[in-house]
């Protein structure tokens, strides 16, 4: 403990009173006794009055929830999940409501809304217990938020031949169509005054943006607002948050190259898809320079062009004669019979010469696929892939512009996420994502942040499981800074 260098006024007291009786002493040189008693009177007193000023640190500071999402000025960055400053910087405690609802894809689009009934259906009613802390510094924001979900849903738009079919849909299944979706967080700031027929995104949020008119409009009829969403499907492999902008005319991705395409041969959803992995091993490096390797059973990155027909391979499969006939030992829809189950969701996303290549080194396939030339192993292969498991509906490409703004670390990277089971565990249980942009990026399509200026900012806040469509979170907070 550190003594406090402060005058105490019985202190003050008492010393002048000690010279006082100095004074006393010299001119009553006889009476030592009395100038003996005033001296310990004096120092007794003094020393407790010391006592009474003893310095005690204050505790250090620990995590508090806070009215607002406070972004503190630092000096060292905190860009890192284990940075310092999270373990006691104050969170924002999201208070999670239904936001969108009941939302259904277009045709074509299966099983792909996980957060049909909103808090309900969101991982079978769990509170996701949302916190999100902030900080910036000269040149960044950073901004970490945390929510508790038991499992990963990497998936998103998949290619299935006679997939699945969806409980909420008439849609027909057979054929390609465009099956799962993967887990969001995403974050709704405004650029330019927006407003709809539900408010200005000063006194509604995000639904100024994401509610104008019918529910799936995912756009303001005014102004402009600045859309973060990570996804698994996307940020996660490639270390960045997709960075959009709605407006006036709809939802867009920023200028530049776009963090992903449509792996589909024309815009329907039921064309199939244009490519396939090509068998390479899918190293990539990330926004934040360290190297990752991809599953192709959700990524799709180095690719070749999807060959063979899968309606002239499921002839080939359930033909009633040799060559063909490969229901007999797989099972009518590749269940499993005498062989192995060749319909688990890993068996599609093989390489197309791994697949022909252990057909041709399966002795007891030798009469099956005697005869069969290459175009029949194509399509043979297209439509086992189609069935067993699909093949991502979109390849990732690495963002420019305007679209890579944004950087994202999470706990949960690609090599941690695998195909048994599916989906696969939340070795966590919570997610954590740390987003970085700069404050000011001078791009037209994004919020530029100035805090010497602007302290508060309004901003929407949303969570989807297994979902695109419909969300949890909350329409409006606010962001300060400190």
């Amino acid at each position: 403990m550190h003594r406090a260098e402060l005058i105490c006024p019985v202190h003050f007291f008492f010393r002048e009173n000690f010279l006082q009786s100095l004074k006393i002493n010299k001119m009553l040189k006889s009476n030592k006794i009395v100038a003996l008693i005033i001296t310990g009177f004096t120092l007794a007193f003094a020393g407790s009055c010391r006592k009474d000023y003893l310095y005690m640190p204050p505790p250090p500071h620990t995590s508090q929830p806070s009215s607002t999402l406070e972004a503190n000025f630092v000096s060292t960055p905190p860009n890192e999940l284990t940075s310092a400053y999270w373990t006691t910087a104050d969170y924002l405690k999201v208070t999670s409501q239904n936001m969108s609802t009941k939302q259904i894809y277009s045709d074509g689009f299966m099983n792909m809304t996980g957060t049909y009934l909103g808090l309900s259906s969101f991982d079978n009613n769990l509170d996701p217990g949302l916190e999100i802390k902030a900080a910036y510094d000269a040149n960044n924001i950073y901004i970490l938020a945390q929510w508790t979900d038991p499992q990963v849903d990497p998936e998103f738009a998949r290619c299935f031949y006679n997939g699945p079919t969806d409980p909420l849909k008439s849609d027909p299944d057979s054929l390609w169509t465009i099956q799962g979706n993967c887990d969001r967080f995403a974050l709704a700031f405004e650029i330019q005054s927006a407003s709809s027929a539900s408010g200005s995104f000063s006194t509604v949020g995000c639904q100024a943006a994401c509610h104008a008119g019918a529910t799936t409009a995912m756009h303001p009829d005014a102004g402009k607002v600045d859309i973060w969403n990570w996804n698994l499907a996307h940020s996660a492999p490639l270390g960045y948050v997709e960075d959009m902008v709605a407006d006036g005319t709809g939802l867009s991705d920023d200028a530049g190259t776009p963090m992903w395409a449509w792996n589909q041969k024309s815009a329907s959803p039921r064309s199939g898809p244009a490519y396939e992995w090509d068998g390479n091993t899918q190293n990539i490096k990330l926004s934040n320079g360290q190297s990752s390797i991809l599953n192709q059973t959700y990524y799709l990155y180095t690719k070749t062009p999807f060959l063979g027909d899968p309606a002239k391979g499921d002839s080939i499969f359930h033909r009633t004669s040799q060559p063909g006939m490969c229901y007999t030992c797989h099972g009518y829809q590749g269940q499993g019979a005498s062989e192995e189950a060749i319909n688990g969701i890993g068996e599609g996303s093989k390489s197309r010469s791994s697949i022909i290549s252990n057909m041709n080194n399966n002795q007891d396939m030798g009469d099956y696929i005697s005869g069969l030339g290459t175009g029949d192993f194509n399509n043979l292969v297209a439509y086992i892939k189609g069935f067993s498991g699909g093949t991502p509906g979109t390849y990732l490409q690495t963002p420019t512009g305007s679209n890579a703004d944004i950087m994202a670390i999470s706990n949960v990277t690609p090599s941690q996420i695998t195909n048994a089971p599916s989906p696969s565990k939340n070795i966590h249980t919570k997610y954590q994502v740390l987003i970085i942009r700069k404050l000011n990026t001078g791009n037209n399509d994004d919020i530029q942040f100035i805090p010497t200026t602007t302290k508060m900012v309004k901003f929407g806040v949303a969570l989807m499981n297994r979902d695109g469509a419909n969300h949890i979170g909350s329409a409006i907070e606010t962001l300060t800074f400190k």
